[in-house]
Formats: structure tokens, sequence, C-alpha cells
């Protein structure tokens, strides 16, 4: 299923506001924080993986029209990764089985709406967190 090398990462421009709505001041536009488990097969991040997973859970950052720019996440501890607590997730069900530490990559994706499932939402302070750590990452 994953045995080809994904191609090397290349990042993806912002996706840009529409014309007719222009952001608001007291919301930045990166702080849309839903939790989503998207397919695998629709991610470059985690395509290496020698036991492959069907599904990987994603913060989304920005919504415009049908797309999702989302930032992957993974269990595996990295120091450049933003840490989210098991506890920063507000889930829409109780899970199977208790919830584990996340790590954001800030490689974000576009990722078609269609193939995410909602899984919950993080709380707004932590979405600008979220925010000020990816601006910091990629150097804006």
């Amino acid at each position: 299923m994953f045995r080809r090398r994904p191609p090397p990462w290349q990042p993806r421009p912002p996706v840009e506001q529409p014309v007719s709505s222009p952001p608001s001041p007291n919301i930045p536009d990166w702080a849309h924080g839903f939790c989503y488990l998207a397919r695998q097969s629709q991610l470059h991040f985690g395509q290496d993986r020698r036991d492959p997973v069907a599904w990987r859970p994603v913060v989304s950052l920005v919504k415009q029209g049908g797309l999702f720019q989302v930032l992957p996440s993974t269990r595996r501890p990295k120091r450049a990764f933003f840490h989210l607590c098991a506890e920063d997730f507000f889930l829409k069900r109780a899970p199977s089985e208790p919830p584990t530490d996340s790590y954001l990559c800030h490689r974000y994706e576009a990722i078609p709406l269609d193939v995410l499932r909602e899984i919950g939402v993080l709380g707004h302070p932590l979405r600008i967190r979220i925010a000020d750590w990816l601006k910091y990452r990629l150097g804006t």
C-alpha cells in the first residue's frame, strides 16, 4: 500500500481569503481548529510508515470552499512539533480507548472536505497558540 517513497515535500501556498468576505479583525484566519480524521491515502505526511494506518488525526487551519488546510498529527513525540495534550480535545463522542497526546506537524496540507470525519474541536485559546507557533515555524 505505502511501498513507494513519497516525493520531497513542497509547501503549498496558503489559501487566500475570497474578496467578498474580508477576514474579521477579531478572529484570525488560522483559528478554524476543528479535529478530523483524514484518510492516510490523502496525506503526504506519514506515507513512509512501516505499518500504514487507514486514518490519521488532523487539525483544520482554514476552510475555503470544499478544501481545508490541515495540520497532520502523530503520537510520536518530536521536539519541533506542537504538543497537544489529550485533555485539549473536546470530542463529539466518548472514545473507545482513552485519548493520548498528539503532536502537530507544521507542514500543512490541503484536503477535500468529503474525505474528513469530524471528531471534535479545540478551544479558542489553544487555536491562537497553534497559530502563533505555526507563524513562528514558518518564519512569518
